[in-house]
């Protein structure tokens, strides 16, 4: 699916319904919720006042003062959705838009991200490259709440590759909802209000099963929920990932072909090697293995083999692996690219179009404040 997605607006093109209020009088004086921030003159989240699913950012600082479009929530909509967003906010062909930054992920049902630290790897040099000088930080683990680690980057901004554990994500996103109805709930404490105004003025939080459901996704009591996500951004978007109208067909795209499973269980008869394997090669292989139990991950290990390989860094590992044992993973990168191709074709195929909700004005907004 196309998770988030950014999108450049060209300086010269017209607001529309939703923007022409508020930049008329951004010329005179201040307007609430446009603020200055590091890059643009302004920027607004147009969610609270127009209930519109996008932040605009306008006016580029340096450069051509060009806007952007951040759409938010993006796997929750259609392309003729966010064609419908746009439209609202500037009178262009939304379909024309340059692409600045797009987010591809598919989900993954019954692996988690400690499985795929331990078996994925990146294979291409510019997803591998690293986020910091050292060699360790290649790739990167973060551990949120647990020793256990939730989330991967693999690669740098702005094109890098990022696995993640879902459902955590969406506890974090759950916990911030109960607070948020928690201070809401508070505040009508010793407000003049009949105790049926109270009762139904009450926001009352889901169940975290309740929470998934609503994602499309039915919580039970083993659920493993593992999102693979590529981000692109930059100058590295690819021509057919260009414009708003290439990205009907993304589905065809592979954004996953860096990544690698390596399809082999560590040895597990240290008494004697495999029949027709060298004890030289069986003992290098247990010394990898060994090697990637101490630093953590399979792409570190191969990182260490590949620099000092001397060139033969490739040739070395292909050596290791035919000494281990062929076994069928719970996870293959086909698999991996088929629930992307499925999940894309929802938000692009004509079928699954949605409709745009009649959204306040920007004279109603000045009106209700």
């Amino acid at each position: 699916m196309i998770d988030k997605l950014d999108l450049r607006v060209p300086e010269f093109a017209s607001p529309g319904p939703i923007l022409i209020g508020p930049l008329e009088d951004l010329r005179r004086h201040p307007v609430p919720l446009f603020r200055p921030s590091k890059f643009y003159q302004y920027v607004c989240d147009l969610r609270e006042p127009f209930e519109i699913d996008a932040v605009v950012h306008l006016y580029l600082r340096q450069g051509r003062p060009n806007h952007k479009i951040e759409i938010i929530d993006a796997g929750d909509k259609t392309l003729q959705e966010i064609a419908g967003i746009i439209s609202q906010l500037f009178e262009v062909d939304p379909w024309s838009l340059q692409v600045m930054r797009i987010d591809l992920a598919a989900d993954v049902e019954g692996v988690s991200v400690s499985w795929l630290k331990d078996h994925a790897y990146v294979n291409r040099k510019q997803f591998s490259s690293r986020i910091d000088k050292s060699l360790e930080k290649e790739l990167q683990f973060v551990a949120m709440g647990s020793a256990i680690a939730q989330t991967i980057y693999a690669g740098k901004r702005p094109c890098l590759i990022r696995m993640y554990d879902k459902l955590a994500e969406w506890k974090r996103q759950l916990r911030k909802m109960e607070i948020q109805y928690k201070r809401h709930n508070d505040s009508m404490v010793g407000l003049d209000m009949s105790e049926e105004q109270k009762y139904y003025g009450r926001l009352i939080a889901p169940t975290f099963a309740e929470y998934c459901a609503a994602r499309g996704y039915q919580l039970h009591d083993q659920s493993v929920f593992t999102r693979v996500e590529r981000q692109i951004g930059g100058n590295r978007i690819p021509p057919e990932l260009a414009t708003l109208g290439h990205l009907r067909f993304v589905h065809e795209f592979r954004p996953f072909n860096g990544i690698r499973i390596a399809g082999t269980e560590p040895i597990q008869d240290f008494s004697s090697p495999p029949a027709e394997v060298p004890v030289r090669d069986w003992l290098a292989s247990i010394g990898y293995e060994t090697l990637k139990e101490r630093l953590g991950s399979e792409q570190l290990a191969r990182s260490v083999v590949l620099k000092h390989g001397n060139g033969n860094g490739k040739r070395i590992l292909n050596s290791l692996a035919e000494t281990s044992l062929a076994k069928r993973q719970p996870l293959t990168m086909e698999e991996i690219q088929e629930s992307f191709r499925r999940s894309a074709l929802l938000q692009t195929s004509p079928s699954g179009q949605g409709s745009i909700h009649l959204t306040p004005t920007y004279e109603d907004t000045k009106q209700i404040a």
